[in-house]
């Protein structure tokens, strides 16, 4: 794989855990990526980050989380480069992981308000205006 091609692949990889770190489906996604790392069993000191990922996350304000995913997503670029420089093999998991956290997270929707998130539209009586909702293709009228 070349230089190019393994920057994007662990960009993406850790953008997605990153942002999966304050969701539901966090607790399958630490132990994937620890087991990953580990190769045969879940590593425990990718496991200890990836909890302390989550907590720095969670313990952020609205205004700090922006700033925090990003430092944090740097940080799982390179470990997900190194996992990939030591263990080449490794990177159809990586892929695997990374497409199943897209398509998790095209569902989830973060509201800053409470620092929660919830699953599909969140309104609640807030104002809208200026908001377009687009019905997905081959769903016109929704």
């Amino acid at each position: 794989m070349d230089v190019a091609a393994i920057e994007a692949l662990t960009a993406t990889a850790s953008t997605a855990l990153v942002t999966a770190a304050v969701t539901d489906t966090f607790e399958g996604v630490r132990h994937r990526v620890a087991q990953m790392f580990g190769r045969t069993r879940p590593d425990p000191k990718i496991d200890q980050k990836l909890v302390a990922t989550r907590d720095r996350l969670a313990a952020a304000t609205p205004v700090e989380r922006e700033r925090e995913q990003a430092v944090l997503a740097a940080q799982w670029q390179v470990r997900f480069a190194d996992l990939l420089a030591d263990y080449p093999d490794a990177e159809a998991e990586l892929r695997a992981l990374v497409k199943d956290l897209g398509s998790t997270q095209r569902s989830i929707v973060t509201n800053t308000i409470s620092g929660g998130t919830q699953h599909g539209p969140v309104l609640m009586g807030r104002d809208i205006t200026g908001i377009t909702f687009i019905a997905p293709p081959g769903k016109p009228g929704q």
